[in-house]
């Protein structure tokens, strides 16, 4: 009844409308709560913005702040015979290396097979299997229990986890192809596998298929022997990993690869030209968000923190400035790399030159951890703290207007009741008249 009343059924106002038009009126100052919590979360996105910017050029300075010395790099003439790595420990220079043999691990294969992997190769009791890995090495044993098939003797060898690798090789040859495999887990020559009791059917009859040796190599002429392909005790600071060696080793027609150790310059340079790219991406995002009708316009401190960062890169470190360098503001302050100029610091003074931006980086992350730990996220909190306080008045105003429409709504369903009974009553007394009328 009340919705029909509501309707303009009697009054035949579209009170819907005007309701709807009414609260509308009432709901500005909701709207204005609205569009204001919009535009704090659109300043907290931006300093979210700001804050990856800046963690990522504090990143790009990590290079410096953890080296403490240009690392060395090295080359090597033939990569499919060497690879080599330097550390920082290293010293310049240049070798030649010759590779005549590679270490490699033991192994061994049962001289006799089986019918499948599931063929029995032990029966009977107190039968055991031991070995060892090194003249020197602890003897390993487990017991065979009865009727064990090949694929568990396996099984168990792997079990023990002691130095050796067990495996099963078909042959394919005759109706008993199934062998047994054993190689060890480490190179060089001390490293042979001594099996010292064998109760299965193979009875310890193996053949070394592969014998273990060392890897032996010339460096600078003088012949050295490893029992690993990975060298780096040979020269200090230099890793050698050997790959393949040289069929004509020792040979006057031997083809000897050169190594090459030297300061890492290429790294600085590229160090030096992400931290540029990092700080100009930083700096042209602060300005566009902090430009007139930007998010952060009204933050002055981002002009504040964009100055301190220009100023960090014009101090002096080590009596020197980045300008010496070839680093350069230019007139809307982006830094800038004359890479001529820093080709020809780097090669004049490469240590200088690493040293200067080392002390800059110590710098630089001192003002940016405070920028990133602290200011910023300070602006986010106290923007948080604002938002939740209009939530609450929003949720304040949203219950004022709940019952200020419901009010509404029956003050105009009372206003049709009353227009209805209205009608009602001047219907009754147009009849009585026309009733009167007849009447005469």
């Amino acid at each position: 009844m009340a919705a029909s009343l509501v309707s303009g059924l009697f009054t035949g106002l579209d009170t819907s409308t005007i309701i709807s038009n009414l609260m509308a009126v009432e709901k500005k100052p909701l709207y204005a709560l609205q569009s204001k919590k919009s535009a704090y979360q659109k300043q907290i996105s931006s300093y979210g913005d700001l804050l990856s910017r800046l963690s990522g050029l504090r990143e790009s300075l990590s290079f410096f702040k953890t080296n403490t010395v240009i690392p060395f790099s090295a080359s090597s003439s033939n990569i499919s015979m060497l690879t080599v790595s330097a550390s920082e420990t290293a010293d310049a220079g240049t070798f030649t290396v010759e590779i005549g043999q590679l270490a490699k691990a033991h192994r061994l294969v049962s001289a006799s097979g089986v019918a499948s992997e599931s063929a029995i190769v032990a029966e009977g009791a107190d039968k055991f299997f031991k070995f060892k890995v090194g003249e020197g090495g602890e003897v390993q044993e487990f017991a065979l229990s009865d009727g064990m098939t090949l694929k568990e003797l396996r099984n168990a060898i792997n079990k023990k986890n002691a130095g050796v690798s067990a495996s099963i090789v078909n042959t394919g040859v005759g109706d008993e192809s199934y062998k047994l495999v054993i190689t060890g887990n480490s190179t060089g020559a001390s490293k042979n596998i001594i099996i010292t009791q064998d109760d299965t059917v193979f009875n310890n009859s193996y053949t070394t298929v592969q014998p273990a040796q060392n890897a032996v190599l010339k460096i600078n002429g003088v012949e050295i022997q490893r029992d690993s392909n990975t060298i780096s005790d040979a020269v200090k600071g230099v890793t050698f990993s050997l790959l393949k060696t040289d069929p004509d080793y020792g040979a006057p027609n031997a083809s000897p690869v050169t190594v090459t150790v030297s300061r890492d310059t290429a790294i600085i340079k590229n160090k030096i030209n992400i931290f540029v790219a990092q700080y100009n991406n930083f700096v042209s995002q602060a300005k566009s968000l902090s430009a007139k009708g930007q998010a952060l316009s009204f933050d002055t401190g981002i002009d504040m923190i964009i100055n301190s960062l220009r100023g960090i890169t014009l101090n002096r470190y080590n009596d020197q400035m980045l300008v010496n360098f070839g680093l350069s503001h230019d007139k809307s302050g982006v830094l800038q790399v004359n890479d001529s100029q820093l080709a020809k610091a780097l090669e004049a003074d490469p240590e200088g030159l690493f040293n200067t931006f080392k002390a800059m980086a110590g710098s630089f992350d001192s003002t940016l951890g405070n920028i990133i730990n602290n200011i910023i996220p300070e602006r986010k909190n106290t923007l948080n703290d604002s938002i939740k306080r209009l939530e609450r008045a929003q949720e304040g105003i949203q219950t004022r207007l709940t019952k200020k429409e419901e009010v509404l709504k029956k003050k105009f369903a009372q206003l049709e009741q009353l227009v209805g009974q209205m009608q009602s009553r001047g219907n009754y007394l147009e009849q009585q008249l026309s009733k009167l009328s007849e009447k005469k």
